[in-house]
């Protein structure tokens, strides 16, 4: 009888243990899905500016632009202003003055450069293509470090907290869903 009462104890010992461990499982909050890389639309913005920009970046340095090159250009830059438009209606800081100075800086090379393919053929337009290309990062090197972010920061580890002396990290804008008309 003893046997009997120890293997019944036992097996109602496991019973218990494995509901209780099935019940865990059942009444665990589930982990959250897999969640791509969500963009806001302001980064998607700023991604399509960078795109751009790369592009003529990449030309930049050659002696001599083909005609696919100064397609490259106008496309390049008719679409950073036309981006840079999107940023300034959508995404302005009013309290930010110096942000909203550096956007439109912004839009005035991007068109800047679209006027110089027009006067393609003159003497000294690669020269002021190439010198554009340059007022564009700079502005936005300059627009990157007001708002105190890095870069390339794949090229500084463990420096991604850091601000420099005196620098306050600003909040990114609320995106608002009502356009302003240009």
């Amino acid at each position: 009888m003893e046997v009997k009462e120890l293997v019944r104890r036992t097996i109602l010992t496991v019973l218990i243990i494995g509901v209780c461990g099935m019940m865990t499982y059942v009444f665990a909050d589930e982990p959250p899905p897999k969640q791509e890389k969500e963009k806001s639309e302001l980064a998607k913005l700023m991604s399509g500016i960078d795109k751009s920009y790369k592009a003529v970046e990449e030309i930049s340095g050659y002696y001599k632009y083909s005609d696919n090159d100064w397609k490259v250009i106008a496309e390049s830059s008719e679409n950073i202003a036309k981006l840079t438009k999107m940023v300034i209606s959508k995404f302005s800081r009013p309290d930010d003055q110096k942000y909203q100075d550096l956007n439109k800086t912004m839009l005035t090379e991007a068109e800047k450069m679209y006027e110089i393919v027009s006067h393609k053929g003159e003497q000294g337009a690669l020269e002021d293509a190439q010198w554009q290309v340059r007022r564009l990062r700079q502005t936005c090197a300059l627009c990157h470090k007001h708002l105190g972010i890095t870069i390339y920061p794949q090229l500084y580890p463990g420096k991604k907290e850091e601000l420099h002396p005196g620098q306050t990290e600003i909040a990114a804008p609320k995106e608002t869903n009502i356009p302003k008309d240009w």
